[in-house]
């Protein structure tokens, strides 16, 4: 097959990198690696549009209430975007990218770094991401503690797409790492190192941070939402300006400026959940300390999770 254009090739594991890895592992990584190559944008952007588009739409369509989309649509194709949001659905990334790709003119090469659990260490795995995400749940991230070393290599990896100069890229993140499954939607989790290690070495990508409430986890139960009570049950997504980190950029190699590019997502992100409680009229929004005051999740690696 030939292609018009041909682009430089991504940043490639060391041996050393891949040796933790299992047989299973190693192979959907190669899988999806293929797939993420810039040729095949086009492509998974218009199988995303046709599959998940559609079912978003379905499912939430009439539900959307969105603001702050104006520091996104200032945004070209050819420039990059690392989304940091909070994480309380499954669909919480699927809803943001349906937004998107119909109201804005950013890039359709959209990557969701996930945990390699099921989607990267078992067989059916390759196959549900290609089908939900026409395999843009990439790269993996190990939860293994034995095997932090790929890991790291998944960090340089989002950073490597996110700087590269021949093509745009969109990346979400949700920098607690993992679904909030608290009862209070605007209590956060502390943020993790990884995603402060992104934004900082990301330096071609603008930082958006995104707060969403309103999607749940059961298909059925969000169609009869969607058909049948829309306003009741609205879909609300705010997004926020750009994050600055040109002051912590100087000690970007610094853990010191890792945890706190982590935290300054997150303060981001609750910035705009209090805006969201504030329109709704929902309790009091106190003058209480940013999460700046809580610590950052230690570790090196990256650990943020589209699915989970």
């Amino acid at each position: 097959m030939r292609f018009a254009r041909a682009f430089p090739a991504p940043l490639r594991p060391t041996p050393e990198q891949l040796a933790p890895l299992g047989r299973m592992e190693r192979a959907a990584f190669r899988i999806a690696d293929v797939m993420a190559r810039p040729e095949l944008s086009s492509l998974s952007g218009a199988y995303n549009t046709l599959t998940m588009g559609a079912l978003i739409w379905s499912c939430g369509g009439r539900r959307f209430v969105v603001k702050g989309l104006e520091h996104v649509t200032s945004l070209r194709p050819e420039d990059s975007v690392l989304l940091v949001a909070n994480h309380r659905s499954f669909f919480d990334f699927f809803s943001i990218t349906a937004i998107l790709y119909w109201r804005t003119k950013v890039t359709r090469r959209i990557f969701f770094p996930v945990r390699g659990t099921f989607f990267y260490d078992h067989p059916l795995g390759p196959a549900v991401n290609l089908a939900m995400s026409g395999m843009r749940m990439f790269p993996p991230v190990m939860r293994d503690a034995g095997k932090r070393v790929w890991n790291l290599y998944s960090v340089e990896r989002c950073i490597d797409e996110l700087n590269r100069e021949d093509i745009g890229t969109v990346m979400g993140i949700h920098p607690e790492g993992t679904r909030n499954k608290g009862p209070d939607p605007y209590a956060f989790l502390p943020p993790q190192l990884g995603v402060g290690r992104i934004a900082l070495g990301a330096r071609r990508a603008k930082v958006i941070p995104v707060f969403v409430l309103g999607m749940g986890q059961s298909i059925a139960s969000e169609l009869r939402k969607n058909a049948l009570a829309p306003e009741e049950n609205r879909i609300d997504m705010y997004f926020g300006a750009p994050i600055d980190f040109e002051d912590l950029r100087p000690r970007a190699a610094a853990r010191s400026a890792h945890k706190a590019a982590a935290v300054r997502c997150l303060d981001g992100i609750r910035a705009l959940a209090d805006a969201q409680r504030r329109d709704h009229g929902i309790g009091e929004v106190d003058d209480a300390p940013p999460v700046s005051g809580a610590r950052a999740r230690d570790g090196r690696e990256l650990r943020a999770s589209a699915g989970h």
